[in-house]
């Protein structure tokens, strides 16, 4: 504990980089299990969500670590209680891309469309943009507090926050067209080939949606 309570005294974001760090693996590990699962290398998918589950319990172990450190007694420039909310939904970000690789766990896919494959793939791209932008944008936010929240600082901040909102919106723009295209396809997949689709990129998509959550909270912070 002590090791985190040195990185919260030096700065409160330091900790909260390192959680980054994680849920940042975590999300790229997902991808490379997505682009196994495009191939049909299931073998190789199945060992890639299994690590994707081990790299969230360290996500949320970092996470427990930096909630028991974070004593009410430290001086910081924003409020612990804004620390804490925000440490909290950076980490759905790495609990989002664990729900989706208990989907691919869940059983190997019949024939499904290449078409319906590459949007996945696409979907997890994107998501990886997602979590490498909540990355840059903590690290960011680290430069703010030390530059005494410096104008110029803030503005490269909102720039980031834009960067994952516009990623956001792309994702939900692929999920739509995803979905049209299982019931497009429905006549070639039975009910739980479609089901178990439209649940794969429910979760990438929380992704995203968890990555803006975050990108807001850092807005409020500045704005306090």
């Amino acid at each position: 504990m002590q090791v985190w309570t040195k990185l919260f005294a030096k700065s409160p974001f330091k900790p909260l980089i390192k959680h980054a760090e994680v849920a940042l693996q975590t999300v790229e590990t997902l991808e490379r299990a997505l682009q196994a699962w495009r191939e049909g290398n299931y073998e190789e998918m199945r060992k890639l969500a299994v690590e994707v589950d081990r790299l969230e319990d360290v996500a949320d172990r970092i996470k427990e670590e930096i909630r028991d450190s974070l004593s009410s007694k430290l001086m910081m420039a924003v409020a612990r209680e804004d620390v804490l909310i925000y440490l909290h939904m950076q980490d759905k970000v790495a609990d989002a891309a664990e729900d989706t690789a208990k989907w691919l766990l869940v059983k190997e896919p019949g024939e499904i469309p290449d078409e319906i494959k590459e949007v996945i793939l696409k979907m997890g791209t994107e998501s990886i943009k997602a979590a490498k932008l909540v990355y840059e944008a903590i690290v960011q936010m680290d430069r703010v507090i030390e530059s005494g929240f410096a104008e110029k600082e803030i503005e490269k901040e909102h720039e980031i926050i834009h960067e994952i909102e516009g990623v956001e919106n792309k994702i939900d723009g692929l999920d739509t067209e995803l979905m049209r295209l299982v019931f497009q396809n429905a006549g070639r997949m039975d009910w739980s080939e479609g089901f178990y689709i439209l649940n794969i990129a429910r979760t990438l998509s929380n992704i995203s949606d968890k990555a803006k959550d975050a990108a807001e909270r850092i807005r409020l912070m500045m704005n306090k």
